[in-house]
């Protein structure tokens, strides 16, 4: 590319925010909104757009919009800063050094060569091991990028490389099926856990201040394990079925991951440290409704621990640059969400969107809207972006036109996690994936598309069977 597209793209994606919001801004107020109401939806728009372009990086562009929400007097300074006291920032920070701890200490290695050692006798087997992997990893790692790009992703490329299955004509051999298959398992896993991707705990946030929904930690898990671990089971069965890999059989990575583990040697202390903490967070998430505390206060707890341990030192964490963009970043969306909440534009925006399925009963309405959020994510190049533009008004929708609020709130949240399973730029594993060169981004689609929409079927399916038995409706 030359220095002048460069330039010329750099330019392009400060002018597109700037224009997206000047021009809703000066739009003329549409009729049952105030005039702040909709100069908050110009500022949130603008930042959407800018979270898509990235003329800067996320935290700058965040800052940029508190200023101007202030500045422009269209929230209260305090309103606007509310979302650094939001206990969901602080819970997903907590997460990132937990997270931090299975990376430093190699614990996050260790349980995927085990494995895969135990398990990875066959192409499937291989698959299901490196998929409990990140399973077992999910609730204690946010960032989908670290734990299946970090963690996942280069044992994949390892059994590839000693398979002798690299991209094109010897991919057919089990590349092409181990590449897909861990690609898609990391939207199914974070999907089981608030803390399993880093846009769950906003779901949760804006379910709250939005829709007057409470999901706990545990409340979460329960109402998601069902329904996603039916796609964890189902979807490496028709990944292989659509690529069909030709080794069925595999020795070499079984004996691989016993080869790795037995290099690892015993389990350090920073190891024994953090999976100990590990099991209390778990412990205590999943107990919250009868200690009383709450999700952040387990997490900060584990913090504490990691860090008074030496398990994860301060200075490791200080040098994590996306655990504290995420503070900034995360804090400014919750604040600007709640802006819009509070001015009455997400009621307003209801509404419209009521205005547009109406012939629709409660449950037809609740998986048009539901399928609308899942297939728009093509538009989007990251779930947070997505979940925030979208989650409050769509959800707020299929509970106006009488789908049961619980419901439509875990649904819509389980599918802020498989929709960016669409495309290779639809969430942070993507691009690490696609690059390796297995697949044509025509047939990468193609089977995605296949993959995320079986997975649909399955969580309305079987997630309104199990929500059914919850007494959600």
């Amino acid at each position: 590319m030359s220095t002048n597209s460069v330039a010329g793209k750099s330019i392009l994606s400060f002018l597109i925010p700037l224009a997206i919001g000047a021009i809703v801004w000066f739009y003329p107020v549409p009729d049952g909104l105030t005039p702040q109401a909709w100069h908050m939806f110009a500022i949130f728009a603008a930042t959407i757009a800018a979270i898509l372009t990235q003329p800067l990086p996320s935290g700058a562009v965040m800052l940029i919009a508190l200023c101007v929400v202030i500045f422009t007097k269209t929230l209260p300074e305090a309103k606007a800063l509310s979302g650094f006291a939001s206990g969901t920032v602080w819970l997903i920070f907590c997460a990132y050094v937990l997270s931090l701890g299975f990376v430093t200490s190699g614990l996050g290695k260790r349980i995927a060569y085990k494995m895969l050692s135990l398990f990875g006798g066959s192409s499937l087997g291989i698959a299901y091991s490196l998929g409990v992997s990140d399973l077992i990893m999910a609730p204690a790692m946010p960032s989908v990028t670290a734990r299946s790009g970090g963690i996942i992703f280069p044992i994949t490329r390892s059994i590839n490389d000693v398979l002798g299955s690299a991209p094109g004509a010897t991919g057919k051999r089990i590349g092409d099926f181990l590449t897909m298959v861990c690609f898609q398992f990391t939207p199914i896993t974070g999907a089981i856990f608030l803390t399993g991707m880093a846009a769950n705990p906003l779901v949760a946030s804006l379910a709250k201040s939005s829709l007057g929904i409470e999901i706990t930690w545990g409340g979460w898990f329960i109402s998601a394990v069902v329904p996603a671990m039916v796609c964890f089971c189902l979807m490496p069965l028709l990944v292989y079925k659509l690529l069909d890999p030709e080794l069925k059989r595999t020795p070499e990575a079984k004996a691989m991951g016993k080869q790795a583990l037995g290099e690892l040697g015993s389990m350090s202390s920073n190891e024994k440290k953090v999976a100990f903490g590990f099991v209390l967070a778990l412990v205590g998430w999943g107990t919250s409704l009868i200690t009383g505390l709450s999700a952040t206060s387990v997490g900060l707890g584990l913090a504490a621990y990691l860090f008074a341990s030496g398990a994860v030192s301060w200075k490791s964490l200080l040098n994590d640059h996306a655990a504290w963009d995420t503070v900034i970043w995360f804090s400014v969306i919750i604040s600007l969400a709640t802006g819009l909440a509070d001015l009455g534009f997400i009621k307003w925006m209801t509404i419209k969107l009521g205005s547009g399925i109406q012939g629709f009963g409660a449950i037809e309405s609740f998986i048009v809207l539901g399928i609308l959020y899942i297939y728009v994510h093509y538009l989007f190049a990251t779930a947070t972006g997505h979940v925030a533009a979208l989650y409050a008004p769509f959800a707020a929708t299929a509970i106006a036109a009488g789908a049961p609020p619980m419901m439509v709130a875990i649904c819509f949240g389980i599918f802020s996690n498989l929709m960016w399973g669409n495309t290779e730029y639809g969430g942070g594993p993507g691009p690490i994936y696609f690059a390796q060169g297995y697949f044509e981004r025509p047939r990468f689609y193609k089977i995605n598309l296949c993959v995320v929409t079986a997975n649909v079927i399955i969580i309305f399916v079987v997630g309104m069977l199990w929500w059914k038995l919850l007494g959600y409706y």
